[in-house]
């Protein structure tokens, strides 16, 4: 009966005598220390692990009867177990052996150290205009106000850092709403043609001040795909806007789509400055920079490539990245046709 309890149990288990050695173990121990069934039994933690902190608990827990806890990894393998080490007892009490459990906690974890690192950014995020608002306000009450001039440029600068914060702010609903699913992705017959040319249209004015040469290849007729048609707008605006922002005057953008069996795919090329080779599988992550300095004077808020990736994989699609330093970048989406 217990092995049949022990063997169900994902969580690995081994029961041991008072003497510490191995007289039960399921399935799920074995597979934790890499050995096949029946090789734990008669062996002492220290002959199969070479993890001091989780033989000394062990040893603890056989000479006081205290139960004991533990967080560590077990080598070769880099998860995070807790260990909850517990002692047998007889009917008087007196120590008979452990009982010993390991709960995987890595995804926990990891977790943990996401948020952590998410909590991080944003405070720093949200700091740098809150503190460039704050010294500018500060300034203007103590006479700068005086000067029209001065007064005109530190509220427009003023202006340009909230606009900054409302960005960011939007940015985080929206990859929150995404992320968490509380944004309900309305899938229908969408139209890739019409959602690329209408974010074009709305970068016009950008597109002319720089006097950038903006190419769109697509096939005809053009697939239509199932998607939420106000997501997949976001999608172009994010990838368009980083183009452009990347791309120096008269440079050259090109937009194309091709069909490949089942998917239509759509890439934003630029003939910016290109992105460093180590810096590829990172550029979709929350809050990564390549050139934090520009990005920050150009307006962005390290979320965009983020919101893209999410609401592409969110339609079943993929993402990546293809660029050279020097030679400009080209982002990628894939997208299932109807």
């Amino acid at each position: 009966m217990m092995q049949s309890i022990l063997s169900c149990m994902v969580d690995g288990v081994l029961v041991l005598n008072i003497d510490g050695c191995i007289i039960q173990a399921n399935k799920a121990a074995e597979s934790l220390f890499l050995v096949r069934e029946g090789v734990l039994l008669g062996k002492r933690l220290t002959q199969i692990s070479e993890n001091r902190e989780i033989s000394d608990m062990i040893d603890e827990v056989l000479t006081t009867g205290n139960e004991s806890f533990t967080e560590t990894t077990i080598s070769p393998s880099t998860l995070v177990f807790r260990v909850h080490a517990v002692p047998r007892k007889d009917h008087h009490e007196r120590i008979e052996g452990a009982i010993v459990v390991f709960h995987d906690v890595t995804d926990a974890r990891n977790f943990d150290q996401i948020r952590s690192a998410f909590v991080g950014n944003v405070s720093h995020e949200l700091r740098t205009p809150l503190t460039s608002i704050k010294g500018f306000v500060e300034t203007l009450l103590d006479g700068a106000m005086e000067n029209s001039d001065t007064c005109r440029r530190f509220l427009s600068i003023i202006d340009t850092e909230t606009n900054r914060l409302t960005r960011l702010i939007e940015d985080l609903l929206t990859l929150s709403s995404i992320e968490s699913q509380e944004r309900i992705v309305y899938l229908k017959p969408a139209c890739l043609l019409r959602s690329i040319r209408n974010v074009m249209n709305m970068f016009g004015p950008q597109i002319s001040e720089k006097s950038l040469h903006v190419e769109f290849i697509h096939p005809y007729p053009m697939p239509l795909i199932q998607a939420d048609e106000d997501l997949l707008g976001q999608v172009f605006i994010n990838l368009l806007d980083n183009a452009i922002k990347y791309t120096p005057r008269q440079g050259k953008i090109v937009i194309q789509c091709q069909r490949r069996d089942s998917r239509i795919i759509t890439t934003v090329k630029d003939s910016g400055m290109g992105i460093p080779h180590e810096s590829l599988p990172r550029v979709f992550e929350r809050f990564y920079r390549v050139d934090k300095a520009r990005s920050r004077q150009q307006g962005g808020t390290g979320l965009g490539l983020s919101i893209v990736k999410h609401i592409v994989e969110s339609h079943g699609g993929e993402v990546f990245v293809d660029s050279e330093i020097g030679k400009g970048s080209t982002f990628g989406v894939s997208f299932l046709v109807i």
